[in-house]
């Protein structure tokens, strides 16, 4: 298995696991589904309403709701706690812990990076499904960078 990526919350570091399991926990317990996130936990407002909404365009707000943050808790609980089983180690966080652990200053860089954990996983899937194998994306994108037009 490739190396999960990782959130550092107080002195520990977390690796994200994110696949259709974790997506059953987050629509049990956080309400909603993984499409519907941005919305329900991280809470987006676009920074400029005559341009197309971009990652440059919108800011997170999910540090200025206490639900927003209880919900991002318990996210990264269901994918910290996915990392750590798919690496061999306990899966004991609990979404008090890492509020308790989070540093205020750093909840929409969290929210971020689980932000593209899900999206990634969501790409990966959606590339598996159309070709029956799986792609690396990245090294798609890099290909098709490469190719001169016509």
């Amino acid at each position: 298995m490739d190396k999960l990526p990782e959130i550092k919350i107080g002195k520990r570091s977390i690796p994200l696991y994110y696949s259709t399991y974790e997506t059953i926990a987050i629509q049990r317990e956080i309400g909603c589904t993984a499409f519907q996130l941005k919305d329900t936990v991280f809470g987006t407002e676009t920074i400029d309403e005559d341009k197309d909404i971009t990652l440059d365009n919108i800011r997170l707000t999910v540090d200025k709701d206490p639900d927003k943050m209880e919900k991002l808790g318990k996210l990264i609980c269901i994918l910290g706690n996915a990392g750590l089983e798919e690496s061999g180690q306990e899966p004991d966080l609990t979404a008090k812990w890492i509020l308790r652990n989070m540093k205020p200053v750093m909840i929409p860089i969290y929210a971020m990076a689980v932000m593209g954990v899900i999206v990634s996983g969501n790409i990966m899937e959606a590339k598996e499904e159309s070709t029956g194998e799986p792609t690396d994306v990245i090294l798609e994108e890099q290909k098709a960078k490469k190719q001169p037009e016509n």
